[in-house]
């Protein structure tokens, strides 16, 4: 489901579907462009590579995230369309999502607070949706999360999701998850819940907003230490344009005890969209649509399909100067570390920064 296919593979049939391509692939799994031949409709499909097949544990977590999709119904969860066995194996036949990973565009820089807070708004939407049905996911992080060329955000990848309802796939005591990204209750093997997605989603955030992950160290050992003990460069200070009610929010998601964070998803869902309703006028998903074609994701006609001519130059704009803006706070940052350099300036913080975010597009 990541978006550009890397090679083509032999066109073969799994039951109704005709494999197109391969999409991806990770530790345990490949991911392939297909097509339901019927239907016209193009799909992914998930398979177990074939070294992990032996592996009780990765068949039941397939399985397990097989079960977690199909209990969801939301526009930001990748559905679900099928489960196909052949020749004993099972396949997942899922949503095809035309679009880049987060974590592809963390890479090539950090978002605008605008931008990060609807791609954080709608994370959060799901998130609520799968606690909702006792599922955490547990696995939260930019690279499972796309955002569509129609600027849908889809959150995907349940396969180490816990389900009140299910047997633990994991001993109590054993960390799951992606270190950088896990909570400090995940690290310690303490009991988790929702909260542990949200202390995920403030570390996500935190990395779109400044691209640097919150937690980092040489050794996985290391950053278990920075996460349980919470040290970490304050977002405020690491990535000083973005706005003080949106640092907050990312400050309290990342509280080393649960009890200090939101009480669930919808709350920090609603704390975003209060954000957004002071600093986004335009719709949210026009606003996607015009990141992606600033970023190159997508071809002007691709976004003329969704947005106006005016639409897309007025947005487009828009992004391009708190681009601009974004660079010159980063130099006038180290310009006040540094005190002038001994040529006799010296700006304070409470000085410049009220001023250049007062500039920044509203």
């Amino acid at each position: 489901m990541a978006a550009p296919e890397r090679q083509t593979t032999k066109h073969r049939k799994i039951g109704a579907y005709r494999v197109l391509g391969e999409l991806g692939r990770g530790g345990m799994a490949v991911v392939y462009r297909g097509l339901h031949e019927g239907l016209q409709r193009e799909v992914a499909i998930k398979e177990l590579l074939p070294e992990v097949l032996a592996d009780r544990e990765a068949l039941s977590r397939f399985r397990r995230e097989a079960f977690a999709l199909a209990a969801f119904r939301h526009q930001n969860i990748v559905t679900l369309y099928d489960l196909v066995e052949k020749n004993d194996l099972p396949f997942m036949v899922m949503e095809y999502v035309d679009g880049p990973t987060l974590q592809g565009l963390i890479r090539e820089g950090a978002l605008s607070p605008e931008v990060a807070a609807v791609i954080g708004a709608r994370i959060a939407s799901a998130l609520d949706h799968a606690h909702f049905r006792h599922i955490v996911h547990r696995d939260l992080k930019p690279g499972n999360v796309m955002l569509a060329k129609s600027g849908e955000v889809k959150l995907m990848d349940f396969g180490i999701a816990k389900d009140a309802g299910l047997e633990a796939l994991t001993k109590q005591g054993f960390a799951v998850g992606t270190p950088s990204y896990m909570s400090p209750e995940q690290v310690t093997g303490g009991a988790i819940d929702g909260r542990t997605d949200i202390f995920s989603l403030g570390v996500l955030l935190y990395e779109a907003l400044s691209g640097t992950r919150p937690f980092q160290g040489k050794s996985a050992g290391e950053v278990f230490a920075r996460v349980r003990d919470g040290k970490h460069v304050p977002l405020h200070r690491i990535a000083p344009h973005v706005p003080r009610e949106l640092c907050e929010i990312v400050r309290r998601a990342l509280q080393t005890r649960p009890d200090h964070r939101y009480a669930d998803a919808a709350a920090m869902r609603r704390a975003l969209e209060a954000f957004l309703v002071r600093a986004v006028k335009v719709s949210h998903s026009a606003l996607l649509v015009a990141f992606l074609r600033e970023r190159g994701k997508l071809t002007e006609t691709e976004a003329l399909a969704h947005l106006t001519q005016a639409e897309l130059k007025g947005l487009a704009r828009r992004i391009r100067m708190g681009r601009s803006l974004r660079r010159g706070l980063k130099w006038l940052t180290a310009l006040a570390l540094l005190g002038g350099g001994g040529a006799g300036l010296y700006v304070t913080q409470a000085q410049w920064l009220p001023l250049v975010q007062s500039l920044l597009p509203r």
